[in-house]
């Protein structure tokens, strides 16, 4: 997926930044794809190693990210501040390296819903459920797919997607609420007991 020549860095301006980001989403442009990676890779490889302090690793972190801005790439066009964009995204993947547990993590979608690996008192989720969990996702809308995504998976606030987005906190909240809602639906559809657990918790 990825361009063979990596450190070669050239001024980009906003206007090749757009065309760029408008190929990427509408076309699935791989040479304006491996021209974005090829521009910031020599940038983001350091700056992942501030936060891992491991070169390899760091370098393993920006290819993560970009990965999975490859797989999301409809939503390209939806991102006002690229840079800002993919700094922060590179920052919590790097974090999120670092930490040696394997936990999947769907955090209370309904305030009082945890499903996770680690804990005895959790659903266990098979490697079956979690495609289908990642195919309900793919199928948000691309805008709340990305907001969902910068929050539950970047780790991001509220406050910081909003930014980021340069739309409103009550944006936020609407397309979190959108996800949230299709998302459930998608859980108990795949979870039987965790439709009853929620049955329960509301007789």
């Amino acid at each position: 997926m990825f361009p063979q020549s990596l450190y070669f860095r050239w001024p980009m301006n906003e206007s090749r930044r757009k065309y760029l980001l408008h190929a990427i989403a509408e076309y699935s442009d791989q040479s304006a794809f491996d021209e974005l990676f090829t521009f910031y890779f020599p940038a983001l490889v350091p700056f992942a190693n501030n936060i891992v302090k491991d070169v390899q690793l760091a370098e393993e972190v920006v290819e993560d990210v970009f990965v999975k801005l490859w797989h999301n790439r409809k939503t390209m066009v939806s991102i006002r501040s690229f840079s800002h964009y993919i700094y922060t995204a590179t920052k919590y993947t790097a974090i999120s390296s670092l930490k040696n547990q394997r936990t999947i993590l769907y955090e209370d979608f309904s305030e009082d819903l945890r499903l996770t690996y680690s804990s005895p008192e959790t659903i266990f989720i098979s490697n079956e459920n979690i495609a289908g969990i990642a195919m309900a996702i793919n199928e948000l809308p691309p805008k709340c797919r990305l907001v969902f995504r910068l929050i539950k998976e970047e780790g991001l606030k509220y406050e910081e997607v909003a930014q980021l987005l340069q739309i409103s906190v009550k944006t936020v909240e609407r397309q979190m609420s959108i996800a949230t809602k299709k998302l459930i639906t998608a859980l108990q559809r795949m979870l039987p007991e965790l439709r009853d657990h929620l049955k329960q918790k509301k007789a």
